[in-house]
């Protein structure tokens, strides 16, 4: 059974929990990911392009095991308990990745069990915001918004400070501080347990029995080797990725032979929105390779105004730009559609995707001209602020709402399995980006300003940003034609209906 519609004070006491418990986490996991890839170049002694890989693979990872987290949460434990299980894990993984700065053996084990926990935290957490909004639809946009900028104030702040705790303290102390974020959310979620009664899987509203609970321990464990496996092996990494992706494919179309009418038009738009997302990861991932290792050795980090220094960025610390504008962005963005839904006058969810591809094009324009002004020397600051503002404009319209196209398209009874499938589809964009990036390595014995290898791959993404605009642009056109026939059929149906009843 479902947990009753709590009441409104209960939904924003449970509501303000998640917040705080997503932002805490988010802070370990970002923190973590703004050093990983200049650790392994610069401490592990990583060529650029097998860092690059090697980032790929562990974030096609970081979304792919949401596919199992999503089915304990929905099947086993409950999302509340799956929840839990996360953050301990996610702890267990930073702690073990501070020990491989001395014991290099550690290092894939940490990261296995790093996304492993990852996996199994973040699509219950979604769940548990779904089922809080599950009976005010109105309000799950807005929801959605208001939680993705909560990721993003413990991921700001953990990126400005965690890259200079590893300049200055080392990496050790920067990992260990990593620790901090999930074991923060532990700590939040089981002192508010009673303000997260009214929310959960139905599991959670059952005793959880000795045999479910130890195959799912047993799950869990296959799980964590597994990830180690593809983090040792490039080609068995790049297998994975299209494995997981051949995985949702026949999960779509399993779901597609056995669903009602409306739900096949459900899942026709969420698969094409999918694809979408795939995408867009593809550039997105582009701000933790290619412009971190851009930043490292082709930026001039310091901000200026007619010649006069304001402050500074670390290459790392340029990450922090992104979830920075989307923490600024994210109310505006929620009061707007409010408003419009409020008005009825809301852009539908695919015109929104088609709108942030838009922003994708400006972002990686921008950076191409940034690069291509300077010449053979250092990239001004302020062309990379520029593209990471339009890029956070374009996250916030994708990917910031790629949950809510799970929570209004995918079946109610299989929610949890299917924001496990998103996450796999969006780790399979990062890999594919992380590919994409690997073009611009320059060679082993090249000059260290090569910004023509990176403005060729900015240019090139742009336009095939600008592709995209126009391809999303007649996806949405074709799937709100769908969706309004598909609505005058129902409601005819209905009248007709209500009229034989009369009768």
């Amino acid at each position: 059974m479902q947990p009753d519609t709590p009441p409104l004070a209960a939904r924003r006491s449970a509501f303000f929990t998640l917040l705080v418990t997503e932002a805490a986490e988010r802070a370990g996991f970002y923190g973590m990911e703004a050093i990983l890839l200049l650790f392994m170049v610069q401490q592990l002694g990583m060529a650029d392009m097998g860092a690059d890989l090697l980032v790929g693979a562990f974030a096609a990872m970081i979304y792919a095991t949401p596919l199992l987290g999503g089915w304990l949460g929905d099947r086993v434990y409950g999302a509340r308990r799956t929840v839990v299980l996360g953050a301990i894990l996610l702890s267990a993984g930073y702690g073990l990745l501070a020990l491989s700065t001395v014991y290099r053996a550690l290092f894939e084990p940490a990261l296995a069990l790093a996304a492993t926990g990852n996996g199994l935290f973040k699509p219950n957490a979604a769940q548990l915001i779904r089922c809080l909004y599950e009976e005010h639809p109105q309000e799950r946009d807005s929801a959605f918004t208001l939680y993705y900028m909560a990721a993003n104030v413990g991921s700001a702040l953990s990126m400005l400070c965690i890259p200079w705790v590893r300049d200055y303290a080392g990496s050790f102390t920067a990992f260990g501080l990593c620790v901090a974020g999930p074991a923060c959310a532990l700590g939040v979620l089981l002192a508010r347990t009673h303000a997260l009664r009214h929310t959960g899987s139905a599991p959670d509203q059952a005793p959880l029995l000795p045999r479910p609970a130890l195959a799912g321990a047993a799950a869990i464990f296959l799980c964590t080797l597994a990830v180690m496996g593809v983090l040792s092996s490039a080609s068995f990494a790049r297998l994975a990725v299209f494995g997981c992706l051949a995985l949702v494919a026949i999960l779509w179309a399993a779901l597609y032979r056995k669903a009602a009418s409306r739900e096949r038009l459900n899942l026709v738009t969420m698969g094409i929105m999918l694809l979408q997302s795939i995408a867009f990861y593809c550039f997105y991932q582009q701000m933790q390779t290619s412009l971190t290792l851009f930043a490292l050795t082709n930026v001039d980090g310091t901000f200026r105004v007619l010649g006069h220094p304001l402050f500074a960025l670390s290459a790392a610390q340029f990450q922090a730009l992104d979830p920075i504008f989307i923490i600024l962005l994210s109310p505006l963005l929620a009061k707007l559609y409010h408003a419009l839904a409020s008005r009825n006058r809301d852009l539908s969810l695919p015109t929104k995707f088609a709108v942030g591809f838009s922003f994708v094009a400006l972002a990686f324009f921008i950076w191409w001209g940034g690069t291509r002004f300077a010449g053979s020397g250092l990239t001004s600051a302020w062309p990379m602020l520029g593209g990471y503002f339009a890029l956070a404009t374009a996250e916030l319209l994708i990917g910031g709402l790629g949950l809510a196209v799970i929570a209004r398209y995918a079946p109610a009874r299989l929610n949890g399995l299917m924001v496990g499938a998103y996450y796999l589809t969006v780790g399979a964009g990062m890999y594919l980006g992380s590919e994409i990036a690997s073009f611009a390595t320059p060679a082993a014995n090249a000059a260290p300003l090569q910004n023509h290898h990176y403005e060729t791959l900015f240019g090139t993404l742009g336009l095939f940003g600008l592709g995209l605009v126009s391809i999303a642009l007649l996806l949405a056109r074709m799937l709100n034609r769908m969706e309004n026939r598909h609505q005058d059929a129902a409601q005819r149906f209905s009248m007709q209906a209500n009229t034989d009843c009369s009768a």
